[in-house]
């Protein structure tokens, strides 16, 4: 933190489509519930005290998720000092109430904007721009989206890519059913068996990012669209995938897609569990109810993704644009020919 910047630990919390913010007396604007660090505290460690302090309530410990820091010119304070805000989402342990140094509390959307603290101003512009914080119908819905033969065509591009990257860099020939039997495996893993784990794991990824850019997926038309037009109407969006996080940003980033809208895009890089464990979701499926969002659906091509999904207590909706067709998901799953249909099921 920079001399003379204030650090605060503050909650995200959802309800309605609408953020808990609170007000201490005599003052003008509300802010983010929360409070400076103890000398000694963790910014974690604040929130907990900071909000049993203000809002009379605990928080359920393993729902805290870090949101990311915000700064902005501290209100009241010299100009050029900050407020630099640590933000956590998570879910609360009991009805908020004002504790005797706050005020008033209140549950506030984007047209009460000009009533925060400039920093909290920041954090709802962020959650507006998610579709986190909204008004209407879809202010509890979330859509959760694969990415490869969801978002984009992967099969005969990345097919062509193992076989060239196995035959020249490790001399192995890939037929079409060892690149079925692994498909959709976190990458690492998946590598491993294309490539018969010929050399170590930093090497084999190495010789496949070297030709990455000469097999490019294809995206799936009208996806983007589709992705923008559930973002407009208030339902927040993510990406759970068994690509590496950094490669499906790029590939996102190049087709358009408006990254600093989405909740989150998680890659298998980051999670220890991988579909079709349940428990792949468990990040993006706590930031999403802390935020207020409880009708979630994944959207997935492979049977993988339909029992992930409906293990975690998500609804599913199934595309026939991989290597399964509408017989092979389950009798109660709606399936697609592709996202161009998503509305028709939602």
């Amino acid at each position: 933190m920079a001399s003379g910047n204030i650090a605060k630990s503050a909650l995200i919390s959802i309800r309605d489509g609408k953020l808990l913010v609170a007000r201490s007396f005599g003052k003008e604007k509300f802010f983010l519930p929360g409070g400076k660090p103890d000398a000694g505290e963790t910014a974690k460690e604040a929130l907990y005290r900071e909000i049993r302090e203000e809002l009379s309530v605990g928080l359920h410990a393993n729902s805290v998720r870090s949101w990311g820091t915000f700064t902005q010119q501290a209100d009241g304070k010299a100009a050029g000092v900050q407020v630099e805000m640590a933000c956590f989402t998570a879910e609360l342990d009991g009805e908020p109430a004002p504790s005797e140094e706050i005020e008033e509390i209140a549950w506030v959307d984007a047209s009460d904007r000009e009533k925060l603290s400039a920093v909290a101003q920041l954090v709802l512009d962020d959650l507006v721009q998610k579709s986190l914080v909204v008004s209407g119908a879809n202010s509890h819905r979330a859509v959760i989206f694969d990415l490869d033969d969801t978002l984009f065509f992967t099969i005969e591009a990345k097919w062509n890519h193992h076989r060239h990257v196995a035959r020249e860099s490790f001399g192995v020939e890939l037929t079409d059913d060892v690149l079925r039997e692994y498909w959709g495996k976190p990458f690492t893993e998946m590598i491993g068996f294309y490539y018969q784990n010929a050399a170590s794991v930093e090497e084999m990824v190495a010789a496949n990012a070297a030709s990455r850019d000469l097999f490019p997926k294809k995206p799936i038309e009208g996806a983007r669209e589709m992705v923008l037009s559930l973002l407009d109407d208030g339902v927040a969006v993510g990406v759970v995938t068994s690509t590496r996080t950094e490669w499906a940003l790029g590939e996102l980033e190049r087709e358009g897609y408006p990254l600093e809208r989405f909740t989150l895009v998680q890659g298998s890089d980051l999670v220890e569990f991988h579909k079709p464990d349940p428990r792949v979701f468990d990040e993006i499926l706590k930031i999403m109810r802390a935020c207020g969002k409880t009708d979630l659906t994944y959207v997935g091509d492979a049977l993988l993704d339909e029992r992930a999904a409906l293990d975690a207590g998500m609804k599913f909706v199934g595309l026939e644009t991989g290597l399964y067709s509408h017989a092979d998901f389950s009798e109660n799953t709606p399936v697609l020919p592709d996202i161009s249909h998503l509305r028709d099921v939602l």
